[in-house]
């Protein structure tokens, strides 16, 4: 009989062995050495990544550490959001509200995710408005993501409460506050149901004056200015996560994946206050598949930035293929704290340092010049020398904003948010991990020394003779007979 042990969850598998239950012979004790290794590789994390094997594009992962809520219709009675991630669903035409408790001291931002299902039809008229008000009704913020291509991918739409804001007094005041969520109905498009992620995320306020906008910042986008050079050099294998909760970490330099048709993948960057984020997205040409050589597809690819709040930095539209190759980057404003009093999401939205994310989508028409996947390169430049940030009163990295040399090293290993709780966990625990792991290995090693020694055959003695007066029998024996 063979027990199998997955300890890891991801594909590790241990096989033990089961003996007759006449007691332990050679092949019980390497068992029982065998299943106390992989107890042993279990307790050092030791796991080995399995591989999605299934053809359908991926569906976005939710947190583990999302808490279920279920919005109202009615604003006197909606659930109680803190900082953190929850989830919902979200009907065509229904809208929702939540309820928050701010201080007056620190910036809110809520971002609202409606998933629809991978190859489902969702048009320019389908989309999500979340909206930041008062329980008077004040709007304090108002975000919303549209639809785009006939094509089905995470849409997010953010909205803050920024105290520094002199517009609105009226939501720089400490009490309750609602967020409002609408999904907006296209025609002919999904009638189902879609998962609603909520991130709440609160920044603390500064230390001393809140700095004013520079002059010019609002000239420093893309479109005014010339791109730097893209990063060259070998691609590296790097498989993107489902959505921002299993984004992979990547940083400077030329990375590689491959899409399935209908599939986002979400990379995350660290970008440090006064830095720049330059990425690009290539497709390589296709073979041509019938005598006229015509491929061209008016919605092909999708690439987006967002910031660690999971803002979009940009209103993107899939960018046609033809069968050529194609290309489409970005280059973001400088990251400066007094950019989220400016106009536009592109200006706004690089308002702190942190993750930024960098999403990228191949359109279900895709399937037709890569039927096995659509190959993607990704060049992505962090610009600038990293600059000291403001003053906070509080942990801003713990909230989720700032980058420090962790960060770095996660970006340049490729990991996970989870590989990276994993790794502090066994770096906490690493020495005893090890120091127990040796001693068990100890143990087991003199375990089976000693059951060898009593399983070896005993030697012959000669047999029991009375001692006879005198001493020793003379030699050649006593006398017989």
């Amino acid at each position: 009989m063979v027990t199998r042990h997955n300890w890891s969850g991801r594909g590790q598998v241990c096989v033990r062995g089961r003996g007759n239950g006449r007691g332990r012979g050679p092949a019980e004790r390497a068992g029982a050495l065998t299943a106390a290794l992989c107890v042993t590789a279990a307790a050092l994390g030791m796991s080995a990544p399995g591989a999605w094997a299934a053809s359908e594009p991926r569906l976005y992962t939710m947190s583990e550490d999302a808490k279920k809520v279920t919005g109202t219709t009615s604003s006197g009675d909606a659930p109680k959001l803190t900082s953190g991630l929850f989830t919902d669903r979200i009907k065509p035409g229904e809208e929702k509200y939540y309820a928050l408790d701010l201080n007056a001291k620190s910036d809110v931002h809520v971002t609202a995710t409606g998933v629809p299902e991978p190859g489902t039809r969702v048009t320019y008229e389908d989309g999500l408005t979340v909206t930041l008000q008062t329980t008077d009704g004040d709007t304090c913020d108002e975000g919303d993501a549209d639809g785009d291509g006939d094509t089905a991918f995470p849409l997010s739409a953010h909205a803050a409460r920024l105290v520094g804001d002199t517009v609105n007094e009226s939501c720089r005041m400490k009490g309750p506050y609602l967020v409002h969520v609408v999904r907006e109905e296209g025609d002919n498009s999904d009638p189902s149901s879609w998962p609603l992620e909520l991130s709440v995320m609160k920044e603390p306020g500064l230390k001393g004056s809140i700095p004013a906008p520079r002059p010019g910042a609002e000239e420093e986008t893309d479109d005014n200015n010339t791109r730097p050079a893209p990063p060259s050099g070998t691609p590296k294998s790097r498989k993107g996560g489902t959505g921002f909760n299993d984004a992979r970490a990547i940083a400077d330099g030329v990375w590689k994946d491959r899409l399935r048709a209908g599939e986002t993948r979400y990379f995350r960057v660290p970008v440090d206050w006064g830095q720049r984020l330059y990425a690009r997205m290539e497709v390589p040409n296709a073979a041509r598949q019938d005598e006229t050589g015509s491929m061209f597809l008016p919605n092909g690819f999708r690439m987006n930035v967002y910031n660690p709040a999971r803002s979009a930095l940009y209103d993107e539209d899939f960018q046609s293929y033809d069968g050529d190759g194609a290309k489409f980057d970005r280059y973001s404003n400088p990251v400066r704290y007094e950019n989220r009093f400016l106009d536009g999401d592109t200006v706004s939205g690089t308002r702190f340092a942190g993750w930024y994310y960098v999403a990228v989508t191949a359109s279900p028409d895709m399937v037709k010049p890569f039927p096995k996947g659509t190959p993607v390169t990704l060049r992505i430049g962090v610009e600038g020398k990293g600059k000291q940030g403001p003053e906070y009163n509080g942990d801003a990295k713990d909230a989720g904003f700032g980058v420090d040399d962790q960060d770095r090293e996660m970006a340049e290993k490729g990991l996970t948010e989870g590989d990276a709780e994993q790794n502090a966990t066994l770096r906490m625990f690493g020495w005893v991990g090890v120091g127990a792991g040796a001693a068990l290995l100890v143990v087991l090693a003199a375990w089976l020394l000693l059951a060898r020694r009593r399983a070896a055959p005993a030697v012959a003695a000669p047999p029991y003779t009375p001692a006879r007066p005198g001493g020793w029998p003379p030699h050649g024996g006593y006398p017989q007979g």
